[in-house]
């Protein structure tokens, strides 16, 4: 496989991948390229009447909490306007939705317990907080984790 790189100043700005078949490769470009292009800037999130703009790496989850999303970083929640439903379609691979109101920074799991019952938690690097996965996701998380850490 080749890459080119063509400049057309004027030109429509599009990333285009011509290949034989959809194979493992193509599709780890595709998630590259797709992750750089969602993953580049930061979100506009707010604290009561002041605007900040977060990187997305930073952001650790994100909650509904009596209809509210709120996003978590490290040290601080912020008011996210989007809803859950949105973010799933515009943050990066990295993100994934752990429960019907949580979607949560894959990069940033340290660790899981596990409960076969219920809900399992979700503890998060570097902070005390922690999520819950449901049962329904619990699958889902370990194979994306699994992925993220064999790269």
């Amino acid at each position: 496989m080749k890459l080119e790189v063509i400049i057309s100043p004027g030109a429509d700005e599009r990333i285009v991948i011509h290949a034989k078949e959809r194979n493992e490769t193509v599709a780890q470009i595709e998630a590259a390229v797709s992750n750089i292009l969602k993953g580049s800037s930061a979100m506009r999130l707010t604290i009561r009447d002041t605007e900040y703009y977060i990187p997305k790496s930073d952001i650790l989850y994100f909650e509904t909490e009596d209809g509210i999303v709120k996003a978590h970083t490290a040290d601080r929640i912020f008011t996210c306007e989007e809803r859950l439903f949105g973010l799933e379609e515009t943050l990066p691979s990295n993100f994934l939705r752990i429960s019907k109101s949580c979607i949560v920074n894959v990069s940033k799991v340290e660790a899981i317990r596990k409960n076969p019952l219920g809900a399992s938690e979700v503890f998060l690097r570097g902070t005390p907080k922690k999520v819950y996965a449901s049962r329904l996701y619990y699958k889902t998380l370990r194979e994306k984790l699994e992925r993220v850490n064999s790269n």
